[in-house]
């Protein structure tokens, strides 16, 4: 670990997991800073910033955790009551062609880098980077979907990744370039690609030139309205609040004395078989009903811990749109990339559906609205 250039990569952490900054806001802050990106580079990289936030070397592992990933030798030269971040070695395999020309005379050195499987990979145990766990977790948990988007065509597909969904039958649209050259691009609902004309009633294909500009126009003129905007996001929040029925932490005991209450019974039905006093098939057939409460216990404590995380995430998402977003200038919302508009239509959560007759339709932090009805069909 550099410890000269580890507390940028600390703050990283601390700006997306636990301040809330989508990753082009921490390129940005970056950027304006003046702090300086690897390799000397003018501008930070979007990409680096996920790779740090995803590599295992920054992420504190037990002992415990560390030990079932190494062999017996290299535990025992460990030290027990210390954290480790992994390495992983033997990751990528690459591998070297040549590659004739047109002419059949002249060749080229082509190289194809794959990730090999996991099972492959050599843990290698680094010292403990001293980023807290729990800020890793959030951070990670947050950019899980900025790999969505598609890039096919070479071009950031703004509405991909769940945006923008087929109203017929529900799934999300298919990203297709027919005319790279040209510039067309479409959206177009798979089910009809896959499964046929008749597998879907939506029949248009979205032209990406037309589509893309019509929701932003829309997205935009919500947040020049700050007040809509925090609104219509305190109105999902106390949706989901709403959803927690009641005080989630009364709600959360509960559960935890029932898992308390068969761990319990699971030793008492076990003592009782062990003195003779139970049969193997009263034994089994008991246990079988306590697995039954616990998994239930388990299933409704894992609902509840999502909708509590879920509730914190438009926390977090609302601030962060109410002060980088909302209410700038319509200039300065113009110059916003495609990828920053994906990131927005994230926060709000939200879903653009393509009817039959070549409507789209928005919901998500507002009302349920029609946007435009574009001309679609080539």
């Amino acid at each position: 670990m550099d410890e000269q250039k580890l507390p940028v990569v600390r703050r990283m952490f601390y700006v997306v997991g636990v301040e809330g900054l989508p990753m082009h806001r921490v390129k940005k802050l970056f950027d304006s800073e003046g702090i300086s990106p690897p390799k000397r580079g003018r501008y930070w990289s979007k990409q680096f910033i996920r790779s740090r936030i995803m590599d295992d070397a920054y992420k504190p592992h037990t002992f415990d955790e560390v030990k079932k990933l190494v062999s017996s030798e290299v535990a025992a030269k460990l030290e027990p009551e210390k954290n480790y971040g992994i390495w992983w070695y033997n990751v990528r395999r690459t591998i070297a062609k040549q590659i004739a020309e047109t002419d059949g005379r002249r060749y080229r050195r082509r190289a194809t880098t794959i990730i090999k499987p996991k099972e492959e990979w050599i843990a290698v145990p680094v010292p403990d980077s001293g980023i807290p766990r729990e800020w890793v977790d959030v951070a990670r948990k947050r950019i899980k979907d900025n790999r969505a988007p598609s890039s096919a065509g070479h071009r950031f597909w703004e509405l991909s990744g769940g945006v923008f969904c087929c109203g017929g039958c529900g799934r999300r649209m298919f990203t297709n370039t027919v005319n790279p050259a040209h510039g067309h691009h479409y959206y177009r609902c798979p089910s009809r690609l896959h499964d046929g004309k008749n597998a879907c009633a939506v029949s248009k294909n979205f032209r990406a030139d037309n589509v893309e500009p019509m929701v932003w126009n829309f997205v935009s003129s919500l947040l020049r309205d700050p007040e809509r905007v925090r609104v219509g996001l305190e109105a999902m929040i106390e949706r989901e609040c709403k959803g927690l029925h009641g005080n989630s932490d009364r709600e959360a005991k509960v559960w935890l004395d029932k898992l308390a209450e068969a761990d319990e019974e699971r030793r008492g039905y076990q003592r009782l078989a062990a003195k003779g006093l139970m049969t193997d098939g009263e034994l089994n057939r008991a246990l079988a009903e306590l697995e039954e409460t616990h998994e239930t216990a388990r299933r409704n404590l894992e609902s509840l811990s999502q909708r509590r995380e879920k509730i914190v995430e438009l926390e977090r998402d609302k601030d962060v749109l109410l002060d980088s977003y909302a209410g700038m200038v319509p200039e300065a919302l113009d110059t916003l990339t495609p990828e920053e508009r994906h990131q927005i239509y994230k926060m709000l959560r939200l879903r653009v559906v393509a009817r039959a007759d070549a409507k789209i339709e928005a919901t998500g932090a507002f009302s349920d609205l029609s946007i435009c009805t574009p001309e679609t069909s080539y």
